[in-house]
């Protein structure tokens, strides 16, 4: 397997991952049991879980643009307050761009 695949690879994994526990993050928000003390109530939780399926699919199956959108993604929600899939999902992004 080249450079190229192992990176792109790992991308995807770690987009799917970070969106499987952002699913659980945005779930804990939406029944109040959030980890992090700021945020915005129920959107928090609503925009979390529409983000988190999109990083799932975007790993399952990438486009063009992926590492872009995943950046994005991760961005909002760690303003959201998803942080830990946030983060995870902004590191796969890096791991495209680096590709």
């Amino acid at each position: 397997m080249s450079e190229y695949q192992e990176t792109d690879k790992a991308m995807r994994v770690m987009a799917v991952v970070g969106g499987i526990i952002s699913l659980v993050e945005a779930i804990m928000i939406l029944v109040g049991l959030g980890l992090m003390p700021y945020g915005f109530g129920i959107l928090s939780g609503v925009f979390g879980l529409i983000l988190a399926l999109v990083g799932i699919f975007l790993g399952i199956k990438p486009i063009h643009y992926t590492p872009f959108i995943l950046g994005a993604i991760g961005v909002v929600l760690i303003v959201f307050a998803v942080l830990i899939g946030g983060i995870i999902i902004l590191l796969a992004a890096f791991f495209g761009l680096i590709s």
